[in-house]
């Protein structure tokens, strides 16, 4: 009887034991994880928006002759370091001539832009390259119908920028005008303006 009740003991622990063992190439499940949250509309929107800065170069000076140069730029920041940037052009000119005969003239377009700022050290210094797409007068037309033309100016130069705050700055670029037409409205090679960049 004993021989009996040792026999069924030690099949109930060998059925146990073998229930619980688990083949080494058994699939394991896999952990449960969480998604990561998507970004809402909002969280776009507000990182598109800090990427963007407004600015541009303006120039003024009254007399003879008077100039009155507008040109803002609504910029978007690729990387920290390259931004580009698109905005309109508009110059207003008078002068008196030897006669005292007064010429006016106006010229406005638009233009693309494209900064590459330095690391580092000269994190100051950044090149600069645009094409200005304008509207100018032409006063060397053989057509007496015809006083002003559409012309590209593509330019390029290196200019220094000086902060004014956590994302804002002014600059003075001094570019080569490549075209150089007699419609050109920039008088001489390199072409200076002082303008500023304010984060939004």
């Amino acid at each position: 009887m004993k021989n009996i009740v040792f026999v069924i003991c030690l099949l109930c622990l060998t059925l146990t034991v073998k229930a619980q063992y688990t083949r080494e190439d058994a699939p394991v499940p896999a952990p449960t994880t969480t998604d990561a949250p998507k970004p809402t509309k909002d969280t776009a929107k507000s990182i598109f928006w800090s990427n963007v800065s407004i600015g541009g170069g303006f120039g003024l000076q009254f007399g003879d002759p008077t100039l009155i140069g507008l040109s803002p730029l609504f910029n978007y920041h690729l990387l920290d370091d390259v931004e580009i940037g698109i905005g309109p052009v508009y110059q207003y000119f008078s002068i008196y001539d030897q006669y005292g005969d007064k010429y006016t003239s106006t010229t406005y377009g638009g233009r693309i832009t494209a900064s590459v700022f330095f690391p580092g050290r000269l994190s100051n210094l950044f090149l600069h390259g645009e094409y200005d797409l304008l509207n100018v007068p032409d006063n060397y037309s053989v057509f007496t119908n015809i006083t002003r033309a559409t012309i590209g100016f593509p330019l390029a130069g290196i200019g220094i920028k000086r902060p004014l705050g956590d994302r804002s700055y002014y600059y003075i670029l001094f570019s080569y005008n490549f075209n150089n037409s007699l419609l050109s409205p920039y008088f001489s090679n390199p072409v200076m303006e002082a303008g500023f960049d304010f984060g939004l």
